[in-house]
């Protein structure tokens, strides 16, 4: 049985396996002639089938970042199954240590200490930690960039994950910690969150649209629109819907504009046509008259 604690670690090791994937699949399709090129080429499989097969088949790219995350991802499977052995985190196990009987799952003679054995909400700012340090430690190798955001999600997680670690032992009542930690946090959370979304989501769909052609960058913009609008109303008319429906339509929509902006980012911005030289052909013509004249752009020029 999988316990609670465990869980964070397993979670961090999926993170970090789905980005290792990413990574050796992009860096591996940027050598061999780009994304677009793989796909048209029929490098596809080898470009999938390598960062699976850790490198046995196909190609995964740049090595180093690739088995750093591959190597966190071994590490927090093995954090993961040692806690689960030992049952850290488990409501039962802390029972238990308190002196009450746990049979299948009830807890019964003995009075515990609810605040302990039931966590107070889950949180996925331990998470968001081990994918920070990831992208940090990658960016080390790969890009400045790349780092400066790993550091920059780790000192937000640090500070989410301190408050919210304070806030749940402020008082005795779980609602209260709740609306005392929301009180302290929100005035910070919603205008630096929306700013930092909305620049994604820019960044990500101006790559998407300097990487394919004017007029393909017109029809997919007018199609975004379309989607996004309709699936607005659709959500709008079932007021009753639920929450984690909403957060997984926006996720999945997330996700894949991080993804169009990133397979943007590595194929580069179409080619850019030189319009000089085509305006200085254009105005440039040469007629027949006389010998030694040459009309340049409706003026006439004698040849000595």
């Amino acid at each position: 049985m999988i316990t609670r604690g465990s869980k964070y670690f397993f979670g961090a090791a999926a993170v970090a396996y789905l980005t290792a994937l990413i990574y050796g699949f992009l860096t591996g399709a940027s050598a061999n002639g780009g994304v677009i090129d793989v796909f048209s080429n029929g490098g596809l499989v080898n470009s999938l089938i390598g960062p699976i097969s850790f490198g046995y088949k196909g190609w995964v790219g740049e090595q180093v970042g690739y088995s750093m995350l591959m190597g966190f991802t071994g590490i927090m499977v093995a954090l993961g199954g040692f806690t689960s052995v030992f049952r850290d985190g488990s409501p039962e196990a802390l029972a238990q240590l308190q002196g009450a009987t746990v049979e299948r799952g009830v807890i019964t003679g003995a009075r515990v200490d609810l605040r302990v054995v039931t966590p107070q909400g889950l949180s996925f700012w331990p998470m968001l930690t081990a994918f920070s340090a990831g992208t940090a430690i990658v960016g080390m190798v790969v890009s400045t960039p790349l780092f400066l955001i790993g550091c920059f999600g780790l000192v937000i997680a640090g500070v989410e994950w301190t408050v919210k670690a304070w806030s749940e032992r402020a008082t005795g009542d779980p609602v209260a910690n709740q609306a005392i930690r929301d009180h302290l946090m929100h005035p910070l959370e919603v205008p630096i969150g929306a700013t930092l979304v909305i620049a994604g989501v820019i960044f990500a769909m101006s790559q998407i649209l300097l990487a394919v052609s004017k007029v393909g960058a017109v029809f997919f913009i007018i199609i975004l629109a379309t989607v996004v609008f309709v699936v607005a109303i659709a959500l709008a008319n079932r007021p009753h819907l639920k929450r984690s429906a909403m957060v997984g339509a926006l996720l999945v929509f997330g996700l894949l504009v991080i993804a169009g902006g990133i397979a943007g980012g590595v194929a580069g911005p179409r080619e850019k046509v030189d319009h000089s030289e085509e305006s200085l052909s254009a105005a440039t013509s040469v007629v027949d008259g006389p010998a030694g004249q040459i009309s340049i752009d409706g003026a006439a020029a004698v040849g000595h």
